[in-house]
């Protein structure tokens, strides 16, 4: 039956719609898809989700096909066509099983100029930013490329031209390494730092702690205040955890309402403390408008084993069962692994 229903949008549907597989595979899309995104059918299908997502962002297809498991859920995000324009969207998705394989049913509205400025702000803002520095690095190829060495008389205006090509290509790069609404770093970012700071840590017999951080009351400030409020919650949290890091730690937006802190040099211990530390002075943060909301955050604790095959899956997925223990003791706490 809903796969009968998923070929009536498909055809019928002036909205982009997309089922995608758990691993993230586009596994079909009508007309309007290929149409907004710019691709051939062939392109479209053979791509992951997450190649649809604007520099720095996320989709995270289990994260959000567990969250849409009772009703469909709808979020504002950007994406990307294949000629790098950026489109602001609204996605309406619901998960469901289809041929014993959980799958992900979008249906994508691409908003108005006014509709995501009014929503989002910082995020449009932020990918103009980007926007801007990748134009700036196809304008200075461009100059580089009318000129060689041989006709080249002002050495010092080709250093320029380089210049001005490296200084753009690192704005671009540092840009698409934080989250657009948090500013900390993404989750692609993240996981590439982690797993040299375990090489690291293997290399030189040091120590290594991981935080899973976990806003518990993000749902019912959505449900009572609205979205705008959701998005100044979760800058504040991301301040608060940068801040309370060392110049060495490093934070990462690890899904929609999860953050991850990462503390090169801490063991179990020491990560414990930390993880304590941050749970009871988060309790002090105020959310302008909200004086009644009070934040409850749970977190979860792990450090690097010294075992053979650890790695980034390894130990992060021992920080979530820490932090669904926190959670399954009345979350607002602290745990850490068994």
């Amino acid at each position: 039956m809903f796969q009968s229903l998923f070929r009536y949008l498909l055809q019928q549907n002036n909205d982009i719609v997309l089922l995608i597989g758990h691993d993230g595979r586009i596994v079909d899309a009508n007309d309007t898809a290929l149409s907004a995104y710019e691709y051939a059918r062939g392109e479209l299908l053979a791509m992951n989700i997450q190649e649809l997502c604007a520099p720095g962002d996320n989709f995270d297809v289990p994260d959000v096909i567990k969250g849409s498991a009772g009703q469909a859920i709808k979020y504002k995000t950007l994406q990307a066509s294949k000629s790098g324009m950026v489109l602001p969207v609204e996605i309406i998705a619901r998960s469901a099983s289809i041929d014993n394989e959980e799958m992900l049913l979008c249906i994508i509205s691409i908003l108005s100029e006014n509709e995501a400025a009014g929503t989002s702000n910082d995020i449009v803002n932020e990918y103009k930013e980007l926007k801007k520095a990748y134009e700036e690095i196809k304008a200075a190829y461009k100059e580089l490329a009318k000129t060689t060495y041989e006709s080249f008389n002002d050495i010092s205006s080709l250093v320029l031209s380089k210049r001005k090509e490296e200084l753009a290509r690192k704005r671009a790069e540092m840009l698409s390494n934080t989250d657009h609404l948090t500013g900390a770093l993404s989750r692609r970012a993240f996981d590439k730092r982690l797993d040299a700071e375990i090489n690291r840590a293997r290399r030189e017999n040091l120590s290594l702690g991981v935080v899973l951080v976990d806003l518990d009351c993000l749902k019912q400030i959505k449900d009572t205040t609205g979205k705008q409020a959701d998005d100044e919650v979760l800058k504040i949290l991301a301040d608060f955890l940068m801040q309370q890091c060392r110049t060495y730690d490093f934070v990462g937006r690890y899904s929609a309402e999860e953050f991850i802190v990462c503390l090169p040099g801490a063991g179990r211990e020491d990560s414990f403390k930390k993880a304590s530390s941050l749970c009871e002075n988060v309790q002090k943060l105020k959310v302008p408008g909200l004086d009644n909301v009070k934040l409850l955050v749970s977190f979860g604790v792990t450090a690097l084993r010294t075992t053979v095959g650890e790695n980034i899956d390894t130990i992060i997925k021992r920080a979530d069962k820490a932090l669904n223990q926190a959670k399954m003791d009345g979350r607002n706490c602290v745990r850490q692994e068994d």
